[in-house]
């Protein structure tokens, strides 16, 4: 029995290595000549460990049991940011309070969670902002708006296009709970895996296709056409949809994937040339926040993050261009940093050939069903990815789950327990 896991992201790699740990032949195919996928980490001053960034995937938070696993298997360790994803000091616009931003996601996510998921976020904030008017309570606009640029933010989508559930989430949660980055850098939980998996894991190797019938799958590379018994695509959303297959995906398949959102996110990582406080920024005109924060040494690392999600955010901070309006947009929000502008660094994914998108958002549109018809097998072909992963889609806990999810899959119907690695 051999199977073909298409994808070296945190998916393909956590299915990967529970296939192997039960005793299956298995291959890795990744494109990049990197593994990881959308975890991405690397000095921004080349040599110096204190500005390790990432440029994909960031922040571990509560909840994140099937990542944290992987942490204590792979003899890694967590570094507390100090500062906390769920707390952010809004700038810019009409001034407005922490505690008056986070009233007004209180106000919004009980009225989310009264509504039908087919209601978007920005429904849901223009009923409470009339509600607001016809009986005279006091909900701010400044507040309601600064929310809207957080959800939007966090889901790197529209607020028109995102479902009310976006509200319910830690995107719009403001106790200030620890939140974690993995000491050294995300990606060493894909880069320990994939030495774990050792030859299997085949980089600079893409797929261009699959052909499928009731007895086998062949997969078709720029190096020739590889068999297997089964494959397991795992790649994003934007390239798995797009992926050629005879004979074809159905129908249902196709239209779950074409309702879930494809976010669009770029980050802004800046050297500083003087020692800064942790913190975090959010801009509300620009729909971007910015932070500072601590390593895995408890001090606060050189570099001035920022995070901008949604297509008019991009479009507005002009990141096809370059980074500059950004690195000016960023001078002006935060003046107390010492910013080295000679050592700035742009990454964004829309442009990415094997990427083509942030990650995937619930749109007003998409059907409850959804995640499970995306996880859905057809055939001898498996699916993963932190779009199949429901509530814990967009995140590294989902495309981490979704590998342990697809494996055991895998192994049911091959008729075979599943081997507990050590």
């Amino acid at each position: 029995m051999r199977i073909i896991i298409i994808g070296a992201g945190f998916a393909g790699l956590s299915a990967g290595m529970a296939l192997a740990d039960a005793g299956v032949d298995v291959v890795v195919l990744e494109a990049r000549d990197r593994v990881g996928g959308r975890v991405w980490s690397q000095e921004l001053v080349l040599g110096d460990p204190r500005t390790v960034i990432e440029r994909g995937a960031e922040f571990v938070l509560d909840g994140y049991d099937h990542l944290n696993s992987w942490i204590t298997r792979l003899d890694l360790g967590l570094a507390n940011t100090t500062m906390s994803y769920y707390v952010r000091e809004p700038r810019g616009g009409v001034p407005v309070t922490v505690a008056g931003v986070a009233a007004a996601a209180a106000i919004l996510a009980a009225a989310a969670v009264a509504a039908p998921s087919s209601k978007s976020v920005a429904t849901i904030a223009d009923e409470v902002l009339a509600s607001n008017s016809a009986t005279g309570a006091h909900v701010d606009p400044a507040a309601v708006a600064a929310i809207l640029t957080r959800i939007s933010i966090s889901w790197a989508s529209e607020v028109s296009d995102l479902s009310c559930r976006a509200l319910q989430g830690p995107a719009s949660a403001f106790e200030p709970n620890p939140t974690y980055r993995v000491a050294g850098g995300n990606q060493g939980i894909a880069l320990a895996m994939a030495t774990r998996l050792g030859a299997r894991v085949r980089l600079g190797c893409p797929v261009r296709g699959i052909a499928h019938d009731d007895d086998s799958v062949s997969v078709m590379t720029d190096g020739g056409v590889e068999f297997a018994d089964v494959v397991v695509v795992t790649i994003p959303l934007a390239l798995t949809s797009a992926l050629p297959v005879d004979p074809p995906l159905p129908a249902w398949k196709h239209e779950a994937w074409a309702r879930t959102g494809r976010g669009q996110a770029a980050k802004l990582h800046v050297a500083l040339a003087e020692q800064a406080p942790a913190s975090a920024v959010l801009s509300v005109p620009d729909g971007y926040w910015t932070w500072a924060a601590t390593d895995a040494s408890g001090l606060v690392q050189p570099v001035a993050h920022c995070f901008a999600g949604s297509a008019p955010a991009l479009e507005r901070l002009e990141v096809e261009r370059d980074g500059s309006t950004w690195l000016g947009r960023l001078r002006v929000l935060r003046p107390e940093l010492c910013l080295d502008e000679e050592r700035a660094l742009l990454t964004t994914w829309a442009d990415d050939p094997w990427a083509r998108m942030a990650y995937s958002a619930e749109r007003w549109s998409s059907d409850s069903d959804d995640p499970r018809l995306m996880a859905e097998p057809v055939g001898r072909i498996h699916f993963a990815g932190e779009h199949t992963a429901g509530d814990w889609a967009g995140l590294m806990e989902g495309a981490l789950r979704s590998g342990d999810r697809v494996a055991q899959e895998v192994l049911q119907a091959m008729g075979r327990p599943e081997r507990q690695g050590q």
